[in-house]
């Protein structure tokens, strides 16, 4: 060791000893066991540190090395022999870089140029955020808090590289809200965490963090004599959900839940306390539903019937906007958490929270007339996901319970914007998703009966008709959007249809208080029914009513919006209310649907609304349908919406300016493949 130590002080200042000498210095480690007992300051292992910290003070290889040794007596040694020796450098270490950053921040206190400084801004950056584990130093994570943001603020401190480094992650926990705010702008800069392993360096904090939510206290481990960092519960609370969002579903759930079975007990917890955490808790339990979906319900004993009756007693039992919102925004992710289960335990939490949300809000004066509001909002959209996910899962079985609210919302042109958007994506889906269902129940029973759907076989026939043609990539329109949902519609077997709906939107509402595309998705629809089904010229000359009442007697039963009588209701698979099975009543649900978007698009014809029209190529296969339609009102409106977007005059000309281009004439034979199918 003597001699060691000599060599070592004989090297240049050039000559950095953990750079150059690493594997000398490596061993020379054991005797700083022995450091606090040096009584002199210029006893060789003094002499040794002070060299040491100087040449980290500046460069970033030196304090890589330090750290590789340091991970190698913790590794390769048992864990009782080598910790009062890693105890001892943890002291030094803290020390040293504690006085590095008091240095500097007096610096930066008095104005000096810090770029002189560069590298040892750097450094000290470098070692802090790469070894987090130093920030457990009450004074040195003070110290580096003050240098952070003094640095952010003379330099908008960024991270250069696609590197990880831990320490940003452990920002994310400081009891400062400019420091989180740092951290949080420094990792959303960086990749998100893929695996648990990327986690290791901070599994200290994490478990100090979770141990302190969980029992609210903290037991050091070792013998550390320099006071630790104490985490603030709601500092704590920020970190985890700020963390959550930066890892993947993998890392998450090994590098957290895997370690840490009691957080997801700790996050229930504070869901069904009323105590100043709630909201941290309702946020983490979102992105829990977000990161695990349906894994979450095989880590909990909890049920989902459960979970949701302690969201809907929390709601009932403060009257705080919100905390409201924040259950509110808890529905969707809860229940898509359930999708894949498809065991009905979905479709029955799914009826509970549209009866909450459209039932009992509206008429409960805990709710503000915001919340209420945002009540309507968060059921329409639970409604239109069940229309959009594949494969689809509407909730048509309770539509009385939701159909009238949807309505309601369409009628009033008063209602904010942010509410009515949803209430016109759902009816349009609904129509165009009714009409794709039925649609496939018809061929298929002209095709094999055993056929879930022809569609892939379509795709492929499409992909070999229209190999020669040369076209170029479109934006995507609603006439794509309106063929890929039929596709999607196209798997489900015994759909149920809501007439009601139609009614009351194709019917009861005038044309110009929606907008222009929903007169598109009803002009598809319609046009997927040529041939079928068609109108002698008596009935059409019939008004609705006395048309329903004579030629449609078969669904008027359902046409009078039932009143819900419980939560659960429409669970019976039998008994729908307000909706039919299109299995058992085809031919009159074809009729109704015609008859109703029929008188919607004359009216629209008639109207300002067709003069919004524009020609897009991919119109063209429901145009062509409209023109061979038997029913002369619609082959009327099939012209005169040719002539507006075509700009010329008479069918010859307008079927010559419809196959200009190669896009639209592929939608001509794709609709004119369709008719052939139709008759």
């Amino acid at each position: 060791f003597s001699d060691v130590f000599n060599f070592l002080k004989s090297l240049s200042k050039e000559n950095h000893i953990w750079c150059g000498h690493w594997d000398v210095m490596r061993p020379l480690l054991e005797t700083f066991y022995s450091y606090s007992e040096e009584n002199t300051t210029d006893s060789p292992l003094k002499q040794l540190w002070s060299r040491i910290s100087e040449e980290m003070r500046c460069c970033t290889l030196c304090i890589h090395q330090h750290y590789q040794a340091k991970d190698i007596y913790a590794t390769e040694y048992e864990e009782t022999c080598v910790r009062p020796l890693l105890d001892a450098l943890c002291v030094l270490d803290e020390q040293r870089v504690c006085r590095h950053l008091q240095d500097l921040n007096s610096r930066i206190a008095r104005g000096d140029d810090m770029t002189h400084d560069y590298q040892q801004v750097v450094c000290v950056l470098f070692e802090v955020l790469t070894f987090p584990r130093l920030l457990d130093d009450r004074s040195l994570s003070m110290e580096f808090e003050i240098f952070i943001e003094a640095i952010d603020d003379r330099y908008e401190l960024a991270l250069d590289g696609n590197q990880h480094y831990p320490g940003i992650y452990a920002l994310l926990f400081s009891n400062s809200r400019r420091v989180r705010s740092i951290s949080l702008r420094l990792a959303g800069h960086m990749e998100k965490l893929r695996r648990a392993s990327e986690l290791d360096p901070l599994q200290y904090l994490l478990k100090k963090g979770i141990c302190i939510l969980d029992k609210d206290v903290w037991d050091s481990v070792g013998v550390i004599s320099r006071p630790r960092t104490q985490l603030d519960r709601t500092a704590v609370w920020l970190g985890i959900k700020a963390l959550m969002g930066l890892l993947e579903p993998q890392a998450f759930e090994e590098g957290i839940l895997d370690c840490y079975p009691s957080f997801l007990s700790v996050v229930l917890n504070n869901i069904t306390d009323d105590s100043n955490e709630f909201s941290h808790a309702v946020n983490c339990l979102r992105l829990l539903f977000e990161k695990l979906g349906c894994k979450l319900w095989l880590r909990t004993t909890l049920s989902p019937s459960l979970m949701r009756n302690s969201f809907l007693g929390q709601c009932f039992h403060i009257r705080n906007e919100k905390a409201h919102k924040e259950i509110f925004d808890l529905f969707e992710p809860f229940l898509q958490s359930l999708e894949a289960l498809r065991d009905g335990e979905y479709e029955k939490e799914r009826r509970h929270l549209l009866y909450f949300l459209l039932h009992q809000v509206p008429f409960s004066s805990n709710f503000s007339a915001l919340m209420r509001m945002k009540a309507r909002q968060i059921a329409h959209l639970i409604v239109l996901r069940g229309y959009r996910i594949d494969p689809p899962c509407p909730p048509y079985e309770c539509a009385h319970m939701w159909g009238p609210s949807l309505v309601c919302s369409l009628k009033d042109a008063s209602l904010h914007d942010s509410i009515r958007k949803f209430a016109i994506d759902l009816i349009q889906t609904i129509i165009i998703s009714d009409a794709s269902a039925i649609m496939s129940f018809i061929l298929r029973g002209n095709s094999n009966p055993n056929e879930k759907d022809n569609d892939h076989g379509d795709m492929e026939d499409e992909n070999e008709l229209f190999s020669g043609f040369s076209i170029e990539e479109q934006d995507i329109t609603c006439w794509n959007d309106f063929r890929l949902q039929r596709k999607i519609i196209s798997q489900v077997d015994n759909w149920l249809c809501a007439p009601m709906l139609w009614f009351d939107v194709l019917v009861d509402m005038d044309p110009l208080t929606l907008p222009l595309p929903f007169s598109k998705a009803v002009f598809w629809a319609l046009s997927q029914f040529s041939f079928m089904e068609p109108f002698n010229s008596t009935e059409m000359a019939l008004s609705i009513r006395i048309w329903l009442a004579t030629c449609a007697s078969e669904i008027s039963h359902i046409l009078d919006w039932k009143v819900p009588t419980g939560s659960d209701d429409g669970g019976d698979k039998e008994d729908h209310k307000n909706s039919v099975r299109i299995s058992k009543m085809c031919l009159p649900l074809v009729r109704t649907f015609k008859r109703f978007a029929t008188h919607f698009i004359v009216r629209m014809e008639q109207g300002e609304l067709k003069k919004q029209w524009t020609w897009e190529p991919d119109m063209a296969g429901s145009l062509i349908l409209f023109l061979v339609d038997p029913n002369d009102d619609t082959r009327k409106v099939g012209k005169l919406v040719l002539e507006k977007v075509s700009g010329v005059r008479g069918l010859t000309c307008g079927l010559k300016f419809m196959c200009s281009s190669p896009a639209a004439l592929r939608a001509i034979l794709l609709g004119l493949r369709h008719a052939l199918k139709l008759v």
